[in-house]
């Protein structure tokens, strides 16, 4: 071996591979790891060439590798002001009043949700003023700008605010009719306050779907091609922060996003690693001629293991069979009551027949499957499905995935190892509805959610991820162990769902590679495999767990170069 371009020693180097080895010290040629071992035989490699950082005793692992993060939804939230854990009223039109600044008078603000999971279910009584603001409120501070406050994503009752500006903008008045799932809140003379209730899923939001709500029609300005390249820009620079190397985003991308991560691909500006699953839209399950055409389409250049490089691949369809979590609408085995206090099983977005129809019809186009499947009785019917499918043309070599499936029983975990399969989770279900599990499903339920430890025992590569909410790493790696709910601080599921600190690393970086085929490539750090690695300020395998949210990610490097550095490698 020619000397290596980069050493990294007086580390503690966790390596993630087959025996989770710990050394001192890695080298680095041409982007890829080229030795690894005590400090001593590692710097006996180098020349004068050769960079030498002594990182004074800090921990190094494997970049994150997040199977579930909507990185473009994370930078579209990042380039829109938000009001953090507001106070009152006053803190709310503080932000407002210094973004309107920023603005000429008659364009369009817009905001994040006033406040975010899992803080939201607080409110509004977590307000001085116990009460959410209205129109009244932000024409103070916005007389001559239409003021557009959206809903939180994941809120069943999710509310949107808009100022006086808007709604004239909106043709918004006290005789506009009641609208599918949004309440108009009204004062007692029956005017409009410009507070709405919005209890649609999915909400149409610029910088995911590039469209608009019911609420807002034609007249809301969305991103655009631009607009969806900023997006995927702030969300890619806050997961190199995060210590992010790679994503598997299985959830389903739409056009906007596609382009943008192409885009940034060919100027050669992608910094971190993606994998994307094309979206299969739910409107056209009722619509077969155009699900065809669309399978068609995909398997042109999505077919098996995807298209792409090690920078950017995509591959197959991305669906969703049932509803959400935080709606009150998945499919579960067993009757609960409802969002509306109905006893009911939840619900699906087509028939089975034609689910199932659609999905023969993908495989025999050769492209790889991925299900949103929520509720336990959705994870039934599915891996059913792929049962069905698998003895017709075999699919265990296809790595198909299922998606969110927080409640999955022992034979779910049997059908997933038997067929390949590739379940994708996060502990963050519990942090942000740890509390909405007990409310629809009880305290037993609760317990069970998002079982690693026995996905691990059942001998299934689970693959941890964060569905973006929060999309920092290292709180979510806390969260694996510690399995609290970020409203009432109840604990879920311990000690049954222990796992150790290494079991929760192997989740986060090897497992998750495998969503994308590359844990031959990425994932571990072992030699051959690409240098992609974080340097902690602390060592989250060995200090007391409630501190691992503390720790900060000092620097992230892709393939051996920094894509984010706090001073390690800037200052030598």
């Amino acid at each position: 071996m020619t000397s290596p371009d980069l050493i990294l020693h007086n580390a503690t180097v966790y390596t993630v591979d087959a025996t989770d080895s710990v050394h001192q010290a890695v080298a680095v040629k041409d982007g890829r790891v080229a030795a690894i071992g005590t400090s001593k035989d590692v710097l006996a490699l180098a020349s004068s060439s050769t960079r030498i950082v002594d990182l004074k005793g800090r921990a190094v692992i494997p970049g994150f590798v997040d199977s579930h993060p909507h990185m473009d939804g994370v930078g579209g939230q990042l380039i829109k002001p938000s009001f953090g854990v507001p106070a009152s009223i006053d803190d709310v039109l503080e932000v407002i009043r210094a973004e309107v600044k920023r603005h000429k008078p008659g364009e369009w603000v817009l905001f994040n949700g006033l406040i975010g999971e899992p803080d939201v279910y607080r409110y509004p009584d977590a307000f001085k003023e116990k009460r959410w603001p209205t129109r009244h409120d932000l024409d103070k501070v916005a007389p001559d700008n239409p003021i557009y406050i959206e809903a939180p994503l994941m809120i069943a009752r999710g509310a949107v605010l808009l100022n006086t500006a808007a709604l004239k903008l909106l043709a918004l008045t006290r005789d506009s009719k009641p609208r599918a799932k949004l309440e108009m809140d009204r004062d007692q003379a029956g005017d409009l306050t410009g507070l709405f209730f919005d209890s649609n899923f999915p909400k149409a939001r610029p910088e995911t779907f590039d469209a608009n709500s019911l609420l807002t029609g034609p007249v809301l300005p969305t991103l655009g091609r631009d607009g969806s390249r900023r997006a995927v820009e702030a969300g890619m620079r806050a997961f190199n922060a995060a210590g992010v190397t790679a994503i598997y985003e299985g959830h389903g991308l739409p056009r906007g996003p596609q382009q943008a991560y192409v885009d940034l691909w060919n100027d050669h500006a992608l910094t971190v690693r993606t994998y994307f699953v094309i979206m299969y839209p739910i409107p056209m399950y009722a619509d077969q001629a155009a699900g065809d055409a669309l399978i068609k389409e995909t398997a042109w250049y999505a077919s098996g293991p995807g298209f792409g490089d090690d920078m950017l691949r995509f591959g197959g369809l991305g669906f969703s069979f049932d509803g959400t979590m935080t709606f009150g609408t998945p499919l579960m085995r067993e009757p609960y009551v409802g969002v509306n206090g109905q006893l009911w099983h939840g619900m699906q977005h087509t028939s089975d027949e034609n689910f199932l129809g659609i999905l023969k019809r993908t495989a025999k186009a050769g492209l790889r499957v991925q299900i949103k499947a929520a509720g336990s009785g959705a994870v039934d019917k599915i891996l059913g499905m792929y049962e069905e499918i698998n003895a017709e043309s075999p699919i265990t070599d296809k790595r198909w995935v299922i998606e969110h499936c927080q409640f999955p029983s022992l034979e779910n975990m049997e059908a997933c190892r038997r067929l390949g399969v590739i379940p994708t989770t996060t502990t963050n279900f519990i942090w942000n509805y740890g509390h909405v599990y007990v409310n629809y499903f009880g305290r037993d339920m609760a317990n069970q959610a998002v079982p690693f430890r026995t996905w691990i025992d059942a001998g299934v590569p689970v693959a941890q991820s964060t569905d973006g909410r929060p999309f920092e790493p290292l709180f979510t790696f806390w969260q694996m162990l510690a399995r609290k709910d970020g409203v009432t601080g109840d604990v879920y599921g311990l000690p049954e769902q222990k796992l150790t600190r290494q079991e929760a690393l192997r989740l986060y970086t090897y497992n998750a590679a495998r969503a994308a085929f590359w844990e031959d490539r990425i994932g571990s750090l072992e030699i051959g495999k690409y240098a992609d690695l974080v340097v902690l300020s602390d060592d989250i395998m060995k200090m007391p767990e409630d501190e691992i949210p503390n720790t900060r990610v000092l620097a992230t490097l892709l393939g051996g170069q920094p894509v984010h550095d706090t001073g390690i490698f800037s200052k030598l």
